[in-house]
């Protein structure tokens, strides 16, 4: 006895585990890529191999804009809080600006032409500076 076309396109069992097996994967991954809250960023601009500067980025509260003394081009860096990129620079490539923002630890912005290096370090949770007993 044969069976009808409706009965063999029917769902299976094992066609709902592969459904749900797709779907636990999609979330799991979804929330090991979501950025984590309490993400203690700090940003280290670096020119000739001297620190300019080095702040949290976590810790700003609005949008701060600065120009790099002692550049060979001109190069003004925008930092908000979480995140920086370079918004303008007169060097020929235009690669640091073409960057846009870093946002993540391990994160950096290169340009070449003023030998600058912006770097992005951060943990889940500050470091403690000292341990007492």
């Amino acid at each position: 006895m044969r069976s009808s076309a409706a009965e063999r396109s029917r769902p299976t069992l094992w066609d709902g585990l592969v459904v749900l097996a797709v779907l636990a994967a999609a979330g799991a991954l979804f929330f090991l890529l979501l950025p984590r809250g309490g993400n203690f960023l700090t940003a280290r601009v670096v020119l000739n191999q001297e620190v300019v500067t080095e702040f949290p980025l976590s810790a700003l509260t609005g949008t701060v804009t600065f120009d790099v003394p002692g550049a060979e081009y001109p190069i003004t860096i925008e930092a908000e809080p979480g995140r920086i990129r370079v918004s303008h620079s007169d060097c020929p490539s235009q690669d640091c600006v073409r960057t846009g923002w870093v946002s993540r630890s391990g994160g950096q912005i290169v340009c070449l032409p003023n030998r600058l290096i912006i770097t992005i370090t951060g943990s889940d949770a500050p470091q403690a500076d000292a341990v007492t007993g």
